[in-house]
């Protein structure tokens, strides 16, 4: 961990290497959260049936703006939740009452975006 800490300190200048680094890292973290987030892998499914479904019935520009909307507030709120829980568990690994509600509020956040995605879908969608 030591290392991948002094490697990213390393590259602290403008550089089209260090943007390339950077996106590396931001690649794993991808990665690592659809290797070790079952939820993770349930949105990537999900992601994959709604654009098909998109490209089958034909959406129009403004339903695919907010489709594409949707399904990046989920991707996104997930990675916030799944880094939270991984910097808790790291940072106190015994159960603590205040890092159970901090994952649950996190947790809420993925709720919150997966629930607008529905509505988003049902708008986009309904009646196709």
């Amino acid at each position: 961990m030591k290392q991948k800490t002094e490697r990213r300190q390393q590259d602290q200048g403008f550089s089209i290497k260090a943007r390339i680094a950077s996106a590396s890292f931001a690649f794993n973290g991808l990665v690592t959260m659809l290797i070790e987030q079952h939820n993770a892998r349930v949105h990537f499914v999900a992601t994959l049936v709604v654009v098909a479904l998109g490209m089958l019935t034909g959406l129009e520009s403004v339903e695919w703006i907010m489709v594409c909307l949707a399904i990046t507030m989920v991707w996104m709120a997930e990675a916030f939740n799944t880094a939270l829980e991984s910097l808790a568990d790291a940072a106190v690994p015994e159960t603590h009452p205040l890092i159970a509600k901090s994952k649950d509020v996190a947790a809420a956040g993925v709720l919150i975006a997966a629930v607008f995605s529905l509505v988003v879908a049902a708008w986009a969608f309904w009646p196709f």
